[in-house]
């Protein structure tokens, strides 16, 4: 890996440091946010360990009118003081704020977001992380070249055809695997080297 380039990771946010809306809803505003247990501690570990920390997200409600744009700033803002409180800096914000029928290049599965942060924050994507719950998050990290983490998945037919590099149950068990691995030299940890039986079985 190139030394002056930085590594970094990359966070889906509902349903990663925050408690997903209901059903076809969205968060609108700061109050309705609640974070998960252990993601600002996680950040700083991730933090602690080398890594700028990002944020991913898809926010469709922008484009249907479900979000005020005014709000979705706010909030996003607001995680970034929030956690910095608590020791864990957050670098930047990343949003896909166009509908599905936008065929946008930052529409997570497209890597955009996470590409265009790269150029803005000169990181090395290989030595970089993807942490989502969702396949969608999996498959922008596998074709940005991070490698990638999927939370909780049910089944390995969640998985699709971007294996993710390993799954956890949560973002603490994730950046503790994370930090537990060790390169394997090109920026990579081998597919091979993870044991997914165990949690593809819950």
């Amino acid at each position: 890996m190139n030394s002056l380039l930085s590594k970094g990771v990359f966070l889906d946010r509902d349903g990663v440091i925050n408690r997903k809306a209901p059903e076809g809803d969205y968060i609108r505003t700061w109050r309705e946010l609640q974070f998960l247990p252990g993601v600002v501690e996680a950040v700083a570990s991730l933090n602690d360990a080398g890594y700028l920390v990002f944020v991913a997200t898809n926010q469709r409600g922008v484009a249907t009118a479900r979000i005020r744009m005014a709000d979705l700033l706010e909030v996003h803002r607001s995680i970034q003081h929030e956690f910095a409180r608590g020791g864990g800096i957050i670098s930047q914000i990343y949003y896909c704020p166009h509908d599905t029928s936008a065929k946008c290049s930052c529409r997570k599965p497209q890597p955009g977001m996470l590409q265009q942060a790269a150029r803005e924050h000169r990181l090395e994507l290989k030595a970089s992380w993807m942490i989502g719950d969702s396949v969608t998050d999996i498959e922008a990290g596998y074709a940005a070249g991070c490698r990638t983490v999927l939370l909780s998945p049910r089944s390995s037919s969640e998985v699709g055809s971007s294996m993710p590099t390993m799954v956890a149950e949560d973002l603490k068990s994730a950046v503790a695997q994370i930090r537990n691995l060790k390169d394997t030299g090109d920026g990579f940890v081998r597919t091979s080297q993870i044991n997914f039986s165990r949690k593809l079985a819950l």
